[in-house]
């Protein structure tokens, strides 16, 4: 049966007819967005028994988020600096979205920045690199950081950053602790690595703030 009928989509939605072999989970995919949105922006619709030329209400992105279409040269840090708010949000509206693998053309959605803009969060930014400026200097631990690795032109991408962890490529094991805010996935960030005895090794890393965090681990000889 061809379902030919029109029928006005809700604001920030869009309509789509379902095409031979859809499923929701291949047009949830296809047009970035949730199995579950799109349950909820068509309610009866059966998810087993789509049929061809079957009208579906897209949602194009969800309450106080902002559709942005990703330009040549984006990269999820600049758009999240544009829009005053983190990496960590923007992949949490946009799940599947792979942050080494922008897309020209792709729709992000963007969260609303917290409350008093982007300006407001900026100066917050501002205040809290002049707080720390200061604790650095007053710091022998970050001074003697500087001294050693402050000259290291080596970089490392952030590949996790979570509640509970924290990836490096340059280390092959995960971290544990919060450090979200301090470093943000697939930012490149300054960093040292020496070894000592044993198999033990380090790895000190300079975060978004200009502060040098150390991760020791250790690797099994033979």
């Amino acid at each position: 049966m061809l379902y030919g009928h029109y029928r006005a989509c809700p604001a920030n939605h869009y309509p789509y007819t379902v095409q031979p072999g859809d499923t929701l989970n291949t047009i949830a995919y296809r047009l970035e967005t949730s199995v579950a949105r799109i349950m909820a922006a068509n309610p009866g619709v059966d998810p087993y028994n789509l049929q061809i030329g079957q009208m579906l209400c897209i949602p194009a992105c969800p309450p106080n988020h902002t559709p942005r279409i990703v330009q040549p040269g984006d990269t999820l840090y600049a758009i999240a600096q544009a829009y005053g708010v983190t990496v960590e949000s923007i992949l949490e509206a946009n799940p599947g979205v792979d942050p080494r693998s922008l897309r020209v053309g792709q729709r992000l959605c963007i969260p609303a920045a917290c409350s008093g803009g982007a300006a407001a969060g900026a100066e917050t930014i501002r205040a809290m690199q002049r707080d720390i400026d200061m604790l650095k200097q007053e710091s022998e631990v970050q001074k003697t950081h500087e001294s050693n690795y402050g000259s290291s032109k080596a970089t490392t991408r952030a590949v996790q950053v979570t509640e509970s962890a924290i990836r490096f490529e340059a280390a092959p094991v995960t971290f544990t602790g919060d450090y979200r805010g301090r470093f943000t996935v697939g930012k490149s960030y300054s960093y040292y690595a020496d070894a000592a005895m044993g198999g033990q090794r380090g790895l000190s890393v300079k975060d978004n703030f200009g502060v040098w965090h150390s991760f020791g681990y250790h690797v099994p000889i033979g």
